[in-house]
C-alpha cells in the first residue's frame, strides 16, 4: 500500500495522469490515424510510447501518413502546443496530490512520451511545473517508455532507492513495464473504460480511480 512516509522518490506520467490532455491528443491524431487505417491497441501503444519524432516517422514510413515525418510533427505541434499552453487542465486531485508530495520533501520527476515543450507549457499552466526536479522525455532520453533505460535514468536523477520509489501512470503497458523493472506502481483510472481499468487493477500494486482518492 502507498505510504508517503516510506517513499523517497516519485515518477509521474503526465498526459492522462496529471493533465486532462488525452482528448486533445485524440483530436490532433484523428486525421493522422484515419490515414493510417485500422490500428490495433498494440500498434497505437507503440506509437504513443515512442519519442514524438520517432512516432511521426512510424506514422509516415510504416503507415503512409502525411507528406513527410516533419509534416506530421508540424501538424501535432500546431494543434497541441497552444492547447497545453492555454487550455490544459489538471485531472481531479492531481494538483493537491503532487503538491502534498512536493511539500513533504520527496523529489519528483515526470517521465513522459510528450516533448519537453508540451510538458513545460501544460504544467506551468496548471501551476505544477515547480514541483518537479526534472522532466524526463522519451525524445531526449532516446528510448521509449517500454524500455527500462528511461526509468533507470529517472531513478538516478531522483537519487532514490528502487524499493522506495513509486511511479504513477494511467497506461497499462507502462504499469507493466515499471512493475517488471522493480518500481512500486500506482495506476490511475481517471474515467478509463472498464477493460482498461481491469488491466490497470491487474497490473498495479495500487489502483486509484483518481489521485483525489489517495489524498
Amino acid at each position: 500500500m502507498f505510504n508517503l512516509g516510506e517513499t523517497s522518490g516519485m515518477m509521474f506520467d503526465c498526459d492522462g495522469t496529471l493533465l486532462d490532455t488525452l482528448g486533445a491528443w485524440d483530436e490532433a491524431e484523428r486525421d493522422l490515424f484515419a490515414q493510417a487505417g485500422q490500428l490495433s491497441r498494440e500498434q497505437e501503444d507503440e506509437i504513443h510510447s515512442a519519442p514524438i519524432e520517432q512516432a511521426c516517422v512510424i506514422l509516415h514510413e510504416r503507415y503512409g501518413v502525411g507528406e513527410s515525418a516533419n509534416a506530421v510533427l508540424a501538424h501535432l505541434d500546431g494543434f497541441l502546443l497552444p492547447y497545453y499552453r492555454d487550455k490544459a487542465q489538471a485531472l481531479p486531485g492531481a494538483v493537491s496530490f503532487v503538491r502534498r508530495v512536493h511539500e513533504a520533501g520527496i523529489p519528483c520527476v515526470i517521465v513522459s512520451s510528450s516533448p519537453r515543450r508540451y510538458l513545460q507549457a501544460g504544467l506551468a499552466h496548471v501551476g505544477l511545473l515547480d514541483c518537479f526536479a526534472e522532466l524526463v522525455t522519451t525524445d531526449e532520453a532516446g528510448c521509449s517508455k517500454r524500455e527500462f533505460a528511461i526509468y533507470e535514468h529517472a531513478l538516478q536523477l531522483l537519487g532514490s532507492p528502487l524499493e522506495r520509489t513509486w511511479v504513477v501512470d494511467d497506461a497499462p503497458y507502462a504499469i507493466a513495464v515499471t512493475r517488471e523493472f522493480g518500481l512500486n506502481t500506482i495506476a490511475v483510472g481517471n474515467g478509463s473504460a472498464p477493460d482498461r481499468v481491469a488491466l490497470l487493477q491487474e497490473r498495479a500494486h495500487v489502483f486509484a480511480s483518481t489521485l483525489e482518492s489517495l489524498l
